[in-house]
């Protein structure tokens, strides 16, 4: 009884040790978010990765990015949004993201790179969910 309950709470906790990642294309940007921790109501810190045409590419030094996550406006609801400048660390931006309630979350990243070239990238986040898959 014992194996079986420490197993069932192995497995559980392995489940919610993912963290958030998403990632996709703009241009010849390549673009991946990323937090240690599964997201969820309050604060929640945010990675942002830029390279030049694939993961693993060039790095990219953009001059600014920004996000912006947001929840439209609903029956009873009022629209909600977070945004936050990026800050650069290493080799990518960290920002934070305050989430006022559960729920899916819509997101775009607003960026510039070094030849002051602009990139805008789109998606949704499922606060308190592991992430299982990426998007390319």
């Amino acid at each position: 009884m014992k194996k079986i309950l420490l197993s069932a709470v192995l497995l559980s906790s392995l489940s919610f040790a993912g963290g958030f990642m998403d990632m996709g294309t703009s241009g010849d940007l390549h673009i991946m978010l990323s937090s240690d921790k599964v997201l969820s109501e309050g604060q929640n810190k945010i990675k942002v990765e830029l390279n030049r045409g694939e993961h693993g590419g060039a790095v990219v030094a953009a001059k600014d990015v920004r996000v912006k996550f947001f929840m439209p406006e609903m029956p009873g609801m009022p629209y909600m949004e977070s945004k936050d400048i990026c800050k650069k660390v290493d080799k990518y931006f960290e920002c934070n993201a305050n989430f006022a309630m559960g729920g899916t979350w819509q997101y775009q990243i607003f960026i510039k790179d070094e030849q002051n070239k602009d990139y805008k990238y789109k998606g949704s986040v499922n606060l308190g969910q592991a992430s299982s898959a990426h998007g390319h």
